[in-house]
């Protein structure tokens, strides 16, 4: 029979498929190496799900069935009690919230994945744009309004504000003088490409500008590889408006003369159980404070829809 410790393995398990890695989920859970192998292998036997580490990733391998229906029983509790798993994308600022809210360090810009994580409920709250869902949003993204729509079959997800991607150089790039450019300028500097399959349509929009044309290595977010990589006055980048000044004092970046044309809609994205149960109502307001006291409150680029 499970009692309040199992739920706090299956968090173990839980936390072991999102970040691959004993010493991560460890970490993030408050316990040792050990005792999170321990603890993960006992409640695999005690399930019989045979969860092992298979091609660099943790899986239950049978009893699928019972895991699901375990995870169901535990998010909607974690909605009920306002304890809920928070991730956000790269272009979402830092938030503040209570300690009732946990956020998680997992910034991926892998689209399939964040949906896969949602999906399985191993996630309940994502903050980030849309772009790449469009395919499956019933209302093109510039007419998306703020309410609760489907993402999917199984998840829900609610448009809170739009923003523009702007293109980024050093100060002293040989662009920031020019005032106008033309994709034939851009082609000419690196600037980077995710791999394939992590953000497509985002990449497919970019490289209509002649943009994206240098790897960036893996999915997870890193300024310094991404926004940072414009540093050395010759490459370009992009970001979001609301981190304009930020990068400006931290690398000396600013933003170019040239509409990139990429408009996102920021949402909050969540497995139906959550979105639609009435007390993720509360939740959903802190969170909006949360978003308004950081500098996407403050800058005037951003188009708040709710």
């Amino acid at each position: 029979m499970l009692d309040e410790t199992s739920f706090g393995d299956l968090d173990i398990l839980d936390f072991l498929q999102i970040f691959n890695s004993t010493v991560k989920a460890g970490e993030v859970l408050g316990v040792s190496q050990s005792n999170c192998s321990r603890r993960y292998r006992a409640l695999s036997s005690h399930l019989d799900l045979e969860f092992e580490r298979v091609d660099e990733a943790y899986i239950p391998q049978q009893n699928l069935d019972v895991l699901d229906s375990l995870r169901e029983g535990s998010q909607k509790l974690r909605v009920r009690r306002g304890l809920l798993r928070l991730a956000k994308a790269w272009h979402v600022d830092c938030l503040k919230l209570s300690r009732s809210w946990r956020q998680l360090p997992l910034v991926s810009m892998n689209s399939s994945r964040t949906m896969s994580l949602l999906e399985g409920r191993l996630l309940d709250v994502w903050i980030g744009g849309l772009l790449e869902f469009s395919p499956l949003l019933d209302t093109p993204l510039e007419r998306l309004e703020p309410r609760r729509q489907p993402l999917g079959h199984r998840l829900l997800c609610l448009p809170l504000f739009r923003w523009p991607l702007r293109l980024l150089a050093h100060q002293d790039h040989e662009l920031a003088a020019r005032s106008s450019l033309n994709p034939d300028d851009l082609a000419r500097h690196p600037s980077p490409a995710l791999p394939l399959g992590a953000a497509p349509l985002l990449n497919r929009a970019l490289q209509a500008h002649r943009l994206a044309n240098c790897p960036y290595a893996g999915t997870d977010y890193d300024p310094e590889r991404w926004e940072g990589v414009a540093r050395d006055g010759h490459s370009l980048s992009y970001g979001p408006p609301q981190r304009l000044a930020e990068l400006e004092r931290r690398w000396q970046l600013r933003s170019l003369p040239y509409d990139l044309g990429i408009n996102d809609v920021a949402a909050v994205v969540g497995h139906r159980d959550v979105l639609a149960d009435p007390a993720f109502a509360s939740a959903l307001k802190e969170l909006l404070n949360g978003l308004r006291a950081t500098a996407l409150g403050r800058c005037s680029q951003i188009q708040w829809l709710l």
